[in-house]
This record gives structure tokens, sequence and C-alpha cells, in this order.
């Protein structure tokens, strides 16, 4: 009997978009897609959606039978909010026609990227913030991460949030305005009915848009210096809790918005940050081809 080649299906699934690669069992790169969110937590029957889409696109690029080729392929997915036990245990029956499928943390993907097991960190500052770090080279813990509207402070749906908040102070005329808020006006609306209405459909992906406008003025508004603080602030708070309390001594800074961070970071801490050097569905791959260990999380 003809032995299957083997498979490797990966996806990195955040909360704005989600990156997929098939690999052949030399873990050459046959075809790409992409889709939107990867956050079980906030829609596990979207994301459960967006992984047949990136699975039959991937698929169709690559020009193989996707019936033929699961029964040979290991998936291994990093998906943000996967740590819900029921949505996790809703994906694993329902995406359940792989020879194996692995699913972690998009954190977690994140720290197998960085190839390291010890010592080792990684900050992700992109719609969210999440942290995961590496503890005696078999369990890891995640700091922050917890999501809209609770946790994530200083990440992107984080800024338009409070982009949002002080805009409706201005419009009240108790705060001034300024060339900020005069953007967003122009966007959610100027009378307060137009606004109810845009503010009350803003989830964390449309907020993280909002975020643009913030970078876009971050010389010119008061207001966007404030919060440039306060985001820096707690970022700051977590690589002291890596690198103070947990001696952490490697920490790569990953995520669409971490570089504008990075002339906020104290001196005394960039020493211990590597930036843009973790690649997350090569970890992915990794852990797939056990060269990196399954995710145990001590704070599960």
């Amino acid at each position: 009997m003809k032995k299957l080649t083997t498979y490797y299906f990966c996806i990195d699934g955040g909360e704005t978009k989600s990156i997929a690669i098939l690999y052949d069992h030399m873990g050459k790169i046959l075809s790409k897609s992409k889709s939107d969110s990867g956050n079980s937590f906030n829609n596990v029957y979207n994301v459960e959606k967006n992984i047949n889409l990136l699975w039959s696109n991937c698929c169709r690029k690559a020009k193989l039978n996707k019936n033929k080729i699961k029964y040979s392929t290991i998936a291994s997915f990093g998906l943000a909010g996967i740590r819900l036990v029921k949505n996790r245990i809703y994906l694993e029956k329902k995406i359940n026609f792989f020879k194996k499928l692995i699913l972690s943390t998009d954190g977690y993907i994140a720290l197998a990227g960085t190839s390291f097991t010890h010592s080792v960190g990684v900050l992700n500052i992109g719609t969210g913030v999440v942290s995961h770090i590496m503890l005696d080279d078999i369990y890891s813990q995640q700091i922050s991460g917890w999501g809209f509207p609770y946790g994530d402070k200083g990440g992107g749906w984080w800024i338009g949030f409070r982009i949002i908040q002080e805009t409706l102070k201005a419009k009240d005329g108790y705060m001034m305005q300024d060339v900020l808020t005069k953007k967003v006006l122009n966007i959610i609306g100027k009378k307060d009915l137009e606004i109810l209405d845009h503010i009350s459909k803003l989830k964390p992906n449309k907020l993280a848009q909002l975020s643009n406008l913030f970078f876009s003025t971050i010389n010119k508004s008061n207001i966007s210096k404030n919060i440039i603080m306060e985001g820096s602030k707690e970022i700051n708070e977590i690589l002291k809790y890596l690198i103070e309390e947990k001696k952490i001594n490697k920490i790569f800074l990953v995520g669409g918005i971490s570089k504008f961070y990075l002339p906020y970071i104290k001196k005394k801490y960039l020493k211990y940050i590597y930036s843009n050097l973790s690649h997350p569905i090569k970890g992915a791959l990794l852990i797939a081809r056990n060269k990196f260990p399954s995710e145990k999380l001590i704070n599960k």
C-alpha cells in the first residue's frame, strides 16, 4: 500500500485577521490564504466557517483534493480566545476531519515561533495585548489577553475605545476638541442619534481600525499623546513583571502596533527586547512537527 504524504495546515488566527499556510512534508510552502477573525471567544461559529474557507482555499491554490489529503494532514492552529473550554470542544468536534488537530492560543504559537524554550517570552501588541512565557521548558504562562471589554490595555481595540470616550467628552463640550476628535466625529457622526447608532455596532476589530486615526495624529493631538502614555504605562508594567519577577531575559515584541511603543519602553528594559523576530505561523508548524512542545498552560 502506498504511503500517504504528510501535509501540515497551519493557522494564525487573531482578532482582526487569520492567516493560513499549507506545507508539504518537508515544511515547504504550498499555498497561503487569509480570512477575517480567528477569535473563537467572540464568535466560534464564524471561526469554524473561516477555518473551512481557509482549508478549501489553500487546497485549491495548491491544486490538491482536500477530501483526499485531509487524512494525511496535521492541522495546527493558534487561535485567540481558544482557552474557553466550550468553544475548544466545539471546534474539536466540528473540525475533526484531519489526521491530527492541535489547538493552541495565538500567543503561544508566537512563543513557539521564537524556537526558544528557556527564559523566553513574547509580548504581542496588536488588536489586543497578550504575553506568553515558558516555565521550566514545559509549561507556559499567559499574561493579559483577557479580551474585549475587560483587558488588553494598550492594544488596538482599547485605543479605539479610549478615542471614542474622549471624543464623546469633546462632543458634549466639557473637553476641548482637537484634530483627533474632529476626525473621529467625521466617521461616527455629529448628531447624538447618529453617534449612538454607530457606536452600538462597534466590535473590537472596528475599534482597532480607529487606532489608525490615533497614530496619524500622535504629534498633533494632546488626547493622542495622553492615550499613548496610558498604554505605555501598561506595557512597561507587563515588561517589569516579565523581567524583574519572572526573570525572562529574551522578550520578542510582535504585533501590528508594537513598533509604536518602542520609543516609550523604559531604557532599562530595551536590552531584553527583540523586535519582529518571532514568526507565529512558523511556531504552529514547529508544534505540528513535534519540534516545539504543545501548549500546557500553567494558568489554564
